[in-house]
């Protein structure tokens, strides 16, 4: 069990904490955006778009409220250390190998996702329901002040993070496993946005609730930091943080995003300046993102990668750092790789290897990022371009999320 490091943790924060420890900025939220949205939900002059989100979001808390709590503990593959505390998952796109009766060692199919690593015999879906979950029902408490979804919301966080009984080990050393191989591989460590990108948001969230203390806020800080040391001191973590793709920039997101929940700020803005010079090696002069444009999935893996990149740009605006101007000498930048990108919205063919439709809604954060950001016309029509893609049907998260914080947008 790889508990000395998690206890390590807790007894230095139980020694310096304090509430004002833990940043006070969100890591994908905005505090005006919030606000704004709230104030105009509760006067019902919100867009049609931003109620029928929030209409969404209360479907979605309700459906959460009804589920049991997700856990590490309820997988039936033990992985190797024979802790089941420790997270387990297997790599999407590895299968038998059909040239060996035991299907031994298996292979790669990029692209092609083998259902047998999707199940609940491993934790992907259970993280990914947790990290969600937990972030739709703080955002729900945060909207309407209704103490029930923020006693579920710290019930699934106790489960994952704090039970002893039930708790994940603060480590991603068995994710993205792959059956016949070592446990050597990096790639795992994506598996951890879904705790970064809601977890350390929805905390803030629900620190107005009753039902929070300070003793489950030291618990979280704890394993929190406990995983941002195992992300930068371990074996696995450094091999993460020399990754030159899509696992790369993911790995200095959650770095960078704990660095700044946890007040290293020093931290954070040195793996952003990483983060800057990286796209030197990342871009083509044109701006197309070599690693993905190597990929099956060649759009959506693109997007993926810059919407990474303009999260971390993101952080960077709290620590007055520049990502979004940044250029390195040879004029590569996060605007030349969206350019890459936003020629399929006008119309324009995607040139390389897709297995499947590219699909232009993958852009929607990114976009809505930089126009948060520069608030032109340009990134405001591109905007309105790819709504307009999306099926008013459909359940794209990205665009609920959008209109969510967007309540004064006009199509």
């Amino acid at each position: 069990m790889h508990r000395p490091i998690y206890t390590r943790y807790l007894l230095i924060v139980m020694c310096l904490f304090s509430v004002t420890m833990v940043s006070q900025s969100f890591i994908r939220l905005d505090t005006m955006q919030l606000a704004a949205a709230k104030q105009q939900i509760i006067e019902g002059t919100a867009s049609p778009q931003t109620l029928e989100a929030y209409s969404k979001l209360l479907q979605q808390a309700s459906s959460v409220l009804k589920q049991d709590n997700p856990t590490v503990m309820d997988k039936s593959i033990v992985p190797p250390s024979g802790d089941k505390h420790d997270y387990l998952s297997i790599s999407r796109y590895w299968w038998p190998d059909p040239k060996r009766q035991d299907g031994l060692s298996w292979i790669r199919l990029d692209g092609q996702t083998n259902p047998e690593t999707q199940t609940e015999a491993v934790d992907r879906k259970r993280l990914a329901l947790m990290g969600r979950g937990v972030y739709v029902l703080s955002l729900a408490y945060y909207f309407t002040e209704d103490e029930t979804y923020a006693t579920k919301a710290i019930s699934m966080l106790d489960t994952w993070f704090i039970n002893p009984e039930t708790l994940m080990n603060p480590h991603l050393k068995f994710g993205q496993s792959i059956p016949g191989h070592p446990n050597t591989r990096p790639f795992g460590i994506l598996d951890g946005r879904s705790i970064v990108q809601f977890i350390p948001d929805a905390l803030q969230l629900i620190a107005t609730s009753t039902q929070w203390t300070i003793n489950k806020q030291t618990k979280m800080t704890a394993w929190l930091s406990a995983y941002l040391a195992w992300l930068i001191e371990s074996p696995l973590g450094i091999k993460g943080s020399q990754l030159t793709n899509n696992h790369g920039s993911w790995y200095k997101f959650q770095v960078t995003a704990l660095a700044m929940y946890l007040g290293q700020t020093d931290l954070a803005k040195q793996t952003i300046v990483v983060t800057e010079h990286s796209l030197e090696n990342m871009l083509t002069a044109e701006g197309g993102q070599i690693h993905e444009l190597e990929r099956t999935r060649s759009f959506f893996y693109s997007c993926f990668n810059l919407e990474a990149l303009t999260s971390i740009a993101k952080i960077g605006d709290d620590v007055d750092m520049n990502m979004w101007n940044y250029k390195t000498e040879n004029n590569k930048s996060l605007s030349l790789a969206l350019q890459y990108l936003a020629h399929v919205v006008n119309g324009a063919e995607w040139k390389h290897d897709t297995l499947k439709t590219v699909n232009k809604t993958d852009l929607l954060p990114i976009v809505a990022a930089f126009f948060d950001t520069y608030k032109t016309e340009d990134y405001r029509t591109l905007l309105r371009s790819i709504l307009a893609e999306v099926d008013k049907d459909s359940r794209d998260a990205n665009s609920q999320e959008f209109w969510l914080f967007h309540p004064d947008f006009k199509i």
